[in-house]
């Protein structure tokens, strides 16, 4: 049985939320997606690339 974080989990731990929301403004990411937010945007680029999609 599984008790442990899945691993995902533990890869979006090591960038916190607030310090990505930091380098988006700081680098001019003022362009919103057009339905996903730039967080969003980058969990479902990282699940991607996690699971070779």
């Amino acid at each position: 049985m599984h008790k442990g974080k899945l691993v995902f989990a533990q890869l979006k731990e090591h960038l916190p939320r607030s310090v990505f929301d930091r380098c988006v403004a700081r680098y001019s990411g003022s362009h919103a997606p057009l339905k996903f937010s730039h967080w969003d945007q980058l969990l479902c680029m990282m699940f991607a690339q996690l699971t070779s999609r």
